[in-house]
């Protein structure tokens, strides 16, 4: 029933996580598949019309219990919006003591920086790295 709801899609998801330390701490989410890089037409994996989406869901922010007390620690994203806009914002502020988890649910659907712009955390993001295959033919 499921296969024919989703129609020809699958879709994978996997467990992501990463956290960012100190003053300039930073990390970049940029998926690549090996077949991207690959035009070779007698390449079996390589198939154009099945090209992966990869979207990140990041559901939660924990700031570290080591964090220094009372500071308040500033996490910003940095990617690419509707109409190829850059967007930078900050998403989550976080004080040692008071808070330890704050749920996010935020969608990325495409490369992305996540950056301390306040504060030295350490702060870990979890979430879903989500790779859809459109059109799969089995």
């Amino acid at each position: 029933m499921a296969d024919r709801l989703s129609g020809p899609n699958i879709e994978e998801e996997y467990l992501w996580s990463c956290t960012l330390t100190g003053a300039a701490g930073e990390y970049t989410w940029n998926p690549e598949d090996p077949a991207d890089n690959s035009e070779d037409p007698e390449d079996e994996e390589f198939d154009p019309s099945c090209k992966p989406n990869h979207r990140l869901l990041v559901k939660t922010i924990l700031l570290d219990e080591t964090a220094k007390k009372d500071e308040v620690t500033v996490v910003q994203i940095e990617t690419t919006g509707y109409k190829d806009q850059k967007v930078i914002t900050p998403f989550a502020k976080m004080k040692s003591g008071v808070d330890l988890q704050r749920y996010l649910d935020i969608l990325v659907p495409d490369a992305a920086k996540f950056k301390i712009i306040s504060g030295t955390g350490p702060v870990t993001l979890v979430g879903s790295h989500c790779v859809d295959f459109y059109d799969y033919r089995l």
